[in-house]
């Protein structure tokens, strides 16, 4: 064999390997990407397909696919500006334009907000509305170099927040923002919003609702990787539900810190409340409340 035709097939065998034996870069042992993406395609919900596109694109990332990945973007983009729903447009949109701000696609990921923006307008509920500008801010300021454009949709987002009519609706809406200048190293801005949002959640009248409020700034804490005073948040919120007098009330009260003590990493403490939530549901007698009380316990613990 001469050896440039020793060269050719070498060439040959090494691009086989690279491709997989059904043409496209392989993921692991399971299907190519390029069949991953055919079948997500076929996908009829819009937004669990700009979803799935979005998860794969990562994948493809990783995989060097960057040209699958590209064509992922765009697709989800293509999906998520389809949306007939107004907030799950606004906010499918908003995680397409973080992934192209995330891969350097600057100009395409403004182009995607200015329509995230668009959408935002026309939301009425001000809890949905702080959540679709605060995800805008972060992508602005972490990833297209705009932190004066995200630190004052925050400003605007804290208006909206301040004129949410139920309290603890309200602290869980500034709590959101606070997170997020956190997040645009708005230490400051972060610090004064929050402290405020937990000493509005610690007078809040209703003992439930002062629980479940403390526990959402507990796991704020946690995304803002403030560790020890996180813990010291959530040990309080442990405390405030295990003050309900109700048993069913408590006991949903601690089902729910330990929802938020999983999310942030604490599946330990987040058993251990579980447990908490079961002695607090023994003591419950209607067993037709009783029962589907079992039943969100078991689902908390999977």
């Amino acid at each position: 064999m001469s050896r440039t035709r020793m060269t050719l097939t070498a060439v040959l065998l090494g691009c086989a390997v690279a491709l997989g034996c059904g043409g496209g870069k392989k993921s692991g042992s399971g299907p190519s990407l390029d069949a991953q993406y055919r079948k997500v395609m076929a996908e009829p919900d819009l937004a669990a397909r700009a979803s799935q596109l979005l998860a794969l694109a990562d994948k493809q990332s990783k995989a060097g696919d960057l040209l699958g990945m590209e064509q992922s973007l765009n697709s989800a983009a293509d999906a998520a500006k389809n949306l007939d729903d107004t907030k799950g447009k606004a906010l499918t949109l908003n995680r397409v334009a973080e992934a192209l701000g995330r891969t350097g696609r600057m100009a395409e990921s403004k182009n995607l907000l200015r329509e995230v923006s668009n959408a935002a307008d026309q939301i009425t509920e001000p809890e949905i509305k702080v959540t679709v500008l605060t995800q805008m801010a972060y992508t602005y300021g972490k990833y297209l170099n705009s932190q004066d454009i995200g630190t004052s949709y925050l400003k605007n987002c804290e208006a909206i927040a301040a004129g949410i009519p139920r309290p603890e609706g309200r602290i869980d809406a500034l709590l959101e923002v606070a997170v997020a200048y956190h997040s645009l190293a708005a230490g400051d801005q972060a610090t004064t919003l929050f402290e405020q949002s937990l000493d509005a959640a610690r007078a809040l009248e209703d003992v439930r609702k002062r629980a479940d409020t403390v526990a959402n700034a507990a796991a704020a804490l946690s995304k803002m990787n403030l560790a020890d005073e996180s813990q010291a948040t959530f040990q309080e919120a442990e405390k405030l539900a295990g003050e309900i007098p109700d048993a069913m009330s408590r006991a949903y009260a601690l089902i729910h810190l330990s929802d938020k003590r999983r999310a942030s990493g604490r599946r330990a403490d987040a058993q251990k409340t579980l447990k908490l939530a079961e002695a607090a549901a023994d003591k419950v007698t209607d067993s037709s409340m009783r029962g589907p009380l079992l039943e969100t316990i078991d689902r908390s613990r999977r």
